[in-house]
């Protein structure tokens, strides 16, 4: 499970208003969605997704287990935040949709399914094999999209899929913020070859930036084709 810590989600915020990754994947995920419906994200971190979702009309909760990053979500109209586990709900909720954004294995966002989505589960799945910030990157084994899309071929649970481009870099509001960062997610590698890696903005509140483009999969269950 990832750690959230005030610092770590600093960077995050920034990310997302920088890059507006969430709206793109808010924007990918209503394509398939019931429009207005009742939607459940578990795993949602920050809650970007979520409140584009609740922007977009959708009524939405929002779940993690970590109550740190809830602490950040802003007030949204539509948007119901809870703290917990997702994968602990009494089965007498459900939802039109549920969405997993890089987080959830196959088993589990499928068992989620049956007890409380009557409509569309979404998966966000990682497409890439090696991580985005580090020196040394090594690779992405868990959950990934073509480890999900084979997963579900064995079981026979019949999905939609689609890859694209996401902007997932992170911008930097001085070369100590920076500096603090590559600490935080690359504690190996010299300061100088770290920043040598940062592009210029001209951006006043964001003038650096560590670019990171990423394939991401997006995975389409309907409720009722989900074997029982």
């Amino acid at each position: 499970m990832f750690t959230w810590t005030e610092e770590s989600a600093a960077f995050w915020n920034d990310s997302a208003a920088y890059t507006n990754s969430y709206d793109l994947l808010a924007q990918k995920a209503a394509a398939y969605l019931p429009p207005g419906g009742t939607l459940f994200e578990g795993g949602c971190g920050l809650g970007h997704l979520s409140v584009a979702l609740a922007k977009r009309g959708y009524h939405v909760t929002a779940m993690d287990l970590s109550p740190l990053p809830l602490r950040y979500i802003p007030g949204t109209s539509g948007l119901t935040v809870r703290q917990g586990d997702a994968f602990a709900l009494p089965p007498e909720e459900v939802y039109d949709g549920g969405l997993f954004c890089f987080f959830g294995g196959v088993p589990e966002t499928l068992a989620w399914a049956r007890a409380h989505c009557r409509d569309t589960l979404v998966l966000f799945k990682k497409n890439w094999s090696t991580h985005r910030f580090t020196r040394d990157p090594g690779a992405v084994r868990k959950f990934t999209y073509p480890l999900t899309c084979a997963e579900l071929e064995r079981l026979g649970v019949p999905f939609t899929a689609e890859t694209f481009d996401a902007d997932m870099g992170q911008p930097f509001r001085s070369l100590p913020d920076a500096v603090r960062f590559f600490r935080l997610y690359d504690p190996g590698t010299a300061v100088a070859e770290a920043l040598s890696r940062l592009t210029e903005t001209g951006d006043p509140v964001f003038p650096y930036y560590l670019p990171a483009r990423r394939p991401v999969g997006m995975i389409v269950i309907q409720a009722r084709d989900i074997p029982r």
